[in-house]
């Protein structure tokens, strides 16, 4: 049976969102010269504090709140160390994600030291009357959590915020050079401020959404790497908001299709057909950026043959669970060797700016 279904897509949805929001996030940081790698601090932080007024209050909304308040406050660290005193961004994003998930545990075993697995009652999902009765694609998209569908409605309201306001434009200016930015008399540093601050908040409400909305409790490190997706987002995407949002819903795809494979007996024909359709794109687009390169082009097409033969010939595999697991990663290590190629990187990214210099 092929896991290629109405289902998936609706998971791929709902799995995308964690990866989606920070992203984006991610992308107004890093389009304002801050390379923000503390994007998993910051969702764990989210993540917990969202369980942890959830637990005592009952309202997902102020646990949503709380999430995006905790992603703030890391955030706010950052900025304060990159931005104000100018320290390499890098280390910093690194110190971050030691200090949200250092004190999320911390705070988890202080809280609840003596209850086991502490839950709560998710966040339902909202139908929209007419829209999730359509068949086939209704319910996997008009029957989702309003965190999903505030995640989508984030993508055209970013794309505008960066290209059509003044706020915007400064932004960009501010990743590309500053310099000017600060001579039309717009503080650069404040710019910077209000966009890493921004990547914090939506950073922490995907951390909330993974305990409020998906899964109800909290677990040590559930966020499973996927703030350094949500980096590999940005450079797949090629720092526009288009190519971010496709790659937050292909690893999304790749997350709900490595769910579904963990419990099959062995891999069906319909996944090695379409891997074998990937491996050949690739191969394509590698020729056609650099040329027929017999000892580069050659050895994937070759892959892509192998791999559409083992399906016509009904060849049965079974891949062990834990090669399933790091199918999103994979994923992201292939797209971002196969697809990125040339891209402009924003010239200021992670370099301080002194406005004493000018």
């Amino acid at each position: 049976m092929s896991p290629f279904d109405a289902a998936l897509l609706g998971a791929a949805l709902a799995l995308a969102v964690p990866i989606l929001l920070p992203a984006l996030g991610e992308l107004v940081s890093q389009r304002a010269g801050v390379m923000n790698v503390g994007l998993e601090g910051m969702m764990l932080f989210g993540a917990f504090f969202g369980f942890l007024v959830v637990e005592r209050t009952g309202s997902s909304w102020l646990g949503l709140v709380a999430g995006m308040s905790g992603g703030i406050s890391l955030a706010l660290v950052m900025a304060v160390l990159s931005v104000t005193f100018r320290a390499d961004q890098i280390v910093v994003g690194v110190g971050i994600n030691l200090i949200g998930a250092g004190v999320a545990i911390f705070l988890n075993r202080e809280v609840f030291p003596d209850r086991g697995q502490v839950s709560i009652d998710r966040m339902g999902s909202i139908a929209i009357p007419g829209l999730s009765h359509l068949p086939v694609i209704g319910k996997p998209l008009f029957d989702q959590s309003v965190v999903t569908y505030l995640a989508y409605l984030l993508i055209p309201a970013i794309a505008w915020a960066l290209y059509r306001s003044r706020w915007g434009l400064a932004v960009r200016g501010s990743g590309e050079l500053p310099e000017a930015v600060e001579t039309a008399g717009i503080n650069v540093n404040i710019v910077r401020y209000s966009a890493v601050l921004t990547a914090g908040a939506l950073a922490g409400l995907a951390g909330a959404f993974l305990t409020v909305v998906q899964v109800g409790i909290f677990i040590e490190g559930m966020t499973g790497g996927r703030g350094f997706l949500a980096l590999a987002a940005v450079v797949f995407g090629k720092w526009t908001p288009r190519g971010t949002v496709l790659a937050a819903m292909l690893f999304g795809a790749a997350d709900a299709l490595q769910l579904r494979l963990q419990s099959a007996s062995s891999v069906p024909g319909s996944v090695w057909y379409v891997l074998a359709a990937i491996v050949l794109v690739l191969a394509l687009i590698s020729t056609r950026r650099r040329g027929f390169v017999p000892m580069k082009t050659a050895p994937p097409i070759i892959g892509a043959v192998a791999i559409a033969a083992i399906a016509v010939f009904g060849v049965h595999l079974t891949v062990p669970a834990q090669l399933w697991l790091a199918l999103p990663y994979l994923l992201s290590l292939g797209a971002l060797a196969g697809l990125v190629g040339h891209a402009r990187v924003p010239s200021a990214l992670a370099e301080p700016f002194d406005r004493k210099a000018i």
